[in-house]
């Protein structure tokens, strides 16, 4: 048969539904979708929980040494690899004295311009002045682009920070963030969220550190977490072994098609018996399991798609990626499997194959 006789031959099946398509392109879709189901649900419950991971403060690592971190080492720490935010903070022996509230003073904290990326900052005007906790905007009534009024003349509020009771320091639960230009004054601590997790950036953390001025009290210092309740590290999902559910769609995919063809036995034998050659039945074969394993494995890949829902581009698309590998394996077993089963076909089996069908 000449190759546009067993294209059209091939058609003719598809559109008749001899070669039952859509029954075979639903099933490779539900076995090839339960395996791009289950690598997608585990990456990306991953990509959630690192994204909790950080915004819960776990990722942020603190240093304190009271008088001794070095602000421009601090700031200049968000240019390193896997470093996300950090800044320096100093608290001020007198905090903001506000003229609704005499006789009592707000916890201020003087910081680096890079500090406030350390913090969700649910609404800001961009512009000059102090970041507040929701607790200090609540109880002043201040909104960004509003001023506090102090003593020493009107203060404006730049943003409000979001600062949740999770487990985290609770310094800064209620306080002023004050942006301060770097000087050669010392800071009070080193803030740094470091994500992925990277032991070259914590050493460099440490190395804000600026010499012991030979006080017992500067001699001190300590790192840790913004909020250690999630744990000191994290911990992602284990996937099965590399190659295992690789294996596992293209195994899926050689069963499906191979078992399309054996239940299409008899009518494959009668073709042998009237002159059709193996090859050419092959050729007809892995057309048609093409045409409904396009059909199936895009309909297993939009599962991915939908699982991904609510992800960051930059982190959606690499798992739809791998996902559309595992769709490319089980495409690949459908087609081969199924010429691969054609000449386990005989013409001399065909009264057999009549008899059991």
């Amino acid at each position: 048969m000449r190759v546009t006789e067993v294209l059209r031959e091939a058609w003719r099946d598809l559109a008749t539904g001899a070669g039952s398509a859509v029954a075979c392109a639903v099933v490779l879709a539900v076995l090839i979708g339960g395996v791009v189901s289950l690598r997608t649900q585990t990456v990306a419950g991953d990509v959630r929980a690192a994204a909790q991971w950080v915004v819960s403060g776990a990722a942020t690592q603190v240093f304190t040494a009271a008088g001794r971190i070095d602000g421009r080492a601090c700031a200049a720490l968000a240019d390193e690899p896997d470093v996300l935010a950090a800044g320096a903070l100093r608290r001020l022996d007198d905090g903001m004295v506000v003229a609704a509230l005499p006789g009592t003073s707000i916890p201020t904290y003087e910081v680096t311009s890079g500090a406030t990326s350390l913090f969700s900052v649910t609404e800001t005007t961009g512009g000059p002045g102090v970041v507040v906790a929701p607790e200090v905007a609540d109880e002043l009534g201040v909104h960004p682009g509003e001023q506090i009024v102090t003593p020493d003349g009107p203060v404006p509020v730049a943003g409000v920070y979001s600062y949740p009771d999770d487990g985290r320091d609770p310094d800064l639960a209620y306080a002023v963030l004050a942006p301060t230009a770097v000087d050669d004054a010392p800071f009070d601590a080193c803030w740094a969220t470091i994500w992925p997790e990277d032991e070259t950036a914590l050493a460099s953390v440490r190395r804000t550190l600026l010499p012991a001025t030979g006080s017992e009290e500067g001699e001190r210092s300590t790192l840790g977490q913004l909020n250690p309740r999630s744990g000191t590290a994290f911990a992602p999902s284990e996937l099965p072994t590399p190659g295992v559910l690789e294996g596992a769609a293209l195994g899926l995919g050689l069963v499906v098609g191979g078992a399309a063809v054996l239940r299409r036995r008899l009518s494959i034998a009668s073709d042998r018996h009237v002159g059709v050659s193996t090859a050419a039945q092959a050729l007809g074969i892995a057309v048609q399991h093409l045409a409904w394993g396009v059909v199936g494995t895009a309909l297993a890949l939009a599962v991915s798609v939908v699982l991904v829902r609510g992800l960051p581009v930059a982190d959606g698309l690499p798992i739809v990626a791998g996902g559309a590998v595992l769709c490319g394996l089980g495409l690949v077993g459908a087609v081969a499997g199924g010429a691969a089963a054609v000449p386990l076909i005989r013409e001399r089996a065909l009264h057999r194959y009549f008899r059991t069908r």
